[in-house]
């Protein structure tokens, strides 16, 4: 069960819960193809607005994997603290918890309240302040603009926080190289 080591901070109706989000995130969207517009807008919608023109069916592929890393770490028996490894590890955790939360109040009418499991699990919670981001704008001189720490820049998401602690090669190594145009293969 996901989350078994967590069972003190969490009762077993939210564990079951983030299963059953899991499950259902990735029966919904995990083959997406280039004409699944409607899939990419319903992944876009638990995203940050502020790059909602940059949700693309790679980012969306390498986002689910992001999101089975992050539960693969959460079924294991012992705790692994932090839990994400990067910020769309992060976004994609979060997420899980926003559905389990949600399926907890439409199914069993439980207000859930996973605040300290998620005081626990993420390093910090920098990321969030993206959903509060205004969107891009075209145009703006990227020269003056100030750069984002802590990998909140988009093209750094998949990016590891700590190098000795990696993420998946797919989602981290496939996106550097097609984020300089040498992934000849995809």
């Amino acid at each position: 069960m996901i989350a078994e080591g967590w069972k003190n901070e969490l009762p077993e109706s939210h564990r079951i819960a983030l299963e059953i989000a899991y499950s259902d995130f990735l029966d919904a969207y995990f083959k997406i193809s280039p004409t699944d517009a409607g899939k990419i807008e319903q992944v876009a919608n638990w995203l940050p607005k502020k790059h909602v023109n940059r949700y693309t069916p790679m980012f969306c592929g390498r986002f689910i994997v992001c999101m089975s890393s992050v539960a693969e770490r959460l079924v294991q028996p012992e705790r692994i603290s932090p839990v994400p490894r990067s910020t769309a590890e992060a976004f994609a955790l979060h997420v899980l918890v926003q559905h389990a939360t949600a399926i907890l109040k439409d199914v069993q009418r439980v207000d859930a309240d996973f605040s300290q499991f998620t005081s626990m699990v993420f390093r910090d919670t920098d990321f969030l302040s993206l959903y509060e981001a205004a969107a891009e704008v075209p145009g703006v001189d990227l020269n003056k603009r100030v750069s984002l720490p802590n990998n909140l820049e988009f093209n750094d998401w998949f990016k590891p926080f700590d190098p000795d602690k990696p993420v998946n090669p797919f989602v981290y190594e496939d996106w550097t190289t097609e984020q300089l145009g040498i992934n000849f293969y995809r």
